[in-house]
């Protein structure tokens, strides 16, 4: 008890020098902990507008199209018949039901063209699995059976169209001729998602199945389910139901659908490991100085309280408490600091056009702001954290000073 007073008090003792590795603890703290929501807001983000504006909850395809998605080829495609549709409505889960015909074009506008991604769809079905609609900033959707087109503004404003605009999608047919779509455009989107925004066209589902020649068929069908938590066994249970039913049909989550980005999260994982190792470094390297430093000018003290016949593990123990004291004050001033920054984060959001507007570059679909989150553990495990590293790391610089000869000591030699 008398050496924990004792480390308490010295505490008090060296004031200015304490509160310094206290401050830079909790600087690193709140660097870290300002670093760890921004990332995970980024993946927070990235994943709700892959699912809002690109995949849906869960997609049924076939197998071997599957494996060739990206190439957006025009084989192995979806009948959606009877059967199919009584499988997915068997599902009491699902909230949206949203056929898609996708494909490869060539935006022309009279005097430049550009490659671009076209989507077949049905309005009234597309609006219950994603949000795109929500996002136009002029104009209407368009009717089935209208040659009409919606695009993004980012894409408008590079290919210099508007409204009303007429355009050309050229587009290979799936028996490998060539086609034009001559559509107007009706509305102009401006999502939270930039890839969207910048390369996709979207038309009605039967226009895009009349012009490229697959009769009813579909590339894939995407799903809407009210609770991700679910998303699991919905998967399961519709995949025994196609294989019951004979249908050559696979189930995906999202996350197989954007395997790159789910790698990148966890890169962002070992990312925070290294920032955090960092931050831990930098705490030990103060605590362990600043007992070596309180060991040389209490060099005489030492001597004393062995004189006196304190024990080596007691003194060791005062250094200790003065270490782990060192490392709460800077471990709660850290998490002090972490709330009001996460906090801010968390309301205002941090302003991308500081870094150009977009992190598509980078293949994140994340537009604008990047928004934080809260993450109430990483404050606790990094201040518990924090405690055990202080501790730890005064025991060496604890135990060379304890082991000090109390004659040499008291006469500085």
């Amino acid at each position: 008890m008398f050496s924990i007073k004792l480390g308490l008090r010295n505490l008090i003792r060296q004031k200015r020098r304490n509160l310094i590795t206290a401050l830079v603890i909790a600087f690193a703290f709140f660097a870290y902990l300002c670093m760890d929501s921004m990332l995970e807001g980024i993946l927070d983000m990235s994943f709700k507008n892959i699912i809002d504006f690109e995949t849906g909850n869960i997609q049924v395809a076939h197998p071997a199209y599957w494996e060739e998605r990206k190439e957006l080829p025009l084989n192995n495609l979806i009948y959606l018949n009877q059967e199919v549709k009584e499988s997915l409505e068997s599902i009491d889960e699902l909230s949206g039901i949203s056929p898609e015909l996708r494909f490869t074009a060539t935006l022309n506008n009279g005097i430049d063209e550009i490659p671009v991604i076209g989507i077949g769809m049905d309005p009234e079905l597309y609006k219950k699995v994603f949000i795109t609609q929500d996002y136009l900033v002029t104009g209407n959707m368009f009717s089935m059976g209208e040659y009409q087109t919606i695009i993004g503004t980012n894409l408008a404003r590079l290919m210099d169209l508007n409204i009303n605009d007429n355009v050309t999608l050229l587009v290979r047919t799936k028996e490998e001729t060539f086609n034009a779509i001559d559509v107007e455009i009706v509305g102009l989107f401006r999502t939270h998602n930039p890839m969207i925004n910048e390369g996709t066209v979207f038309l009605p589902l039967d226009i895009a199945q009349r012009s490229l020649n697959v009769d009813d068929q579909v590339s894939l069908i995407a799903l809407k389910i009210d609770k991700e938590k679910e998303s699991k066994i919905i998967t399961e249970n519709l995949a025994r139901t196609f294989k019951r039913k004979g249908l050559n049909l696979n189930v995906y989550s999202w996350q197989e659908s954007v395997a790159n980005l789910v790698v990148f999260s966890k890169y962002e994982r070992a990312e925070n490991l290294i920032i955090l190792s960092i931050v831990l470094l930098i705490g030990m390297v103060g605590i362990i100085n600043n007992i070596i430093l309180s060991a040389l000018e209490r060099t005489e003290e030492i001597g004393m309280m062995k004189a006196l016949g304190m024990k080596e593990i007691e003194i060791v123990l005062v250094f200790m408490v003065e270490a782990v004291g060192i490392g709460m004050m800077g471990g709660l001033l850290g998490c002090f600091l972490g709330v009001l920054g996460v906090g801010w984060m968390n309301k205002f959001g941090y302003d991308l056009s500081y870094i150009g507007d977009d992190m598509s570059t980078y293949g994140i679909p994340v537009l604008d702001k990047i928004y934080g989150v809260w993450n109430f553990s990483a404050f606790v495990f990094l201040f518990l954290l924090g405690v055990i590293v202080a501790l730890l790391s005064s025991i060496v610089p604890a135990w060379w000073a304890a082991r000090k000869d109390p004659v040499k000591a008291i006469y500085h030699r």
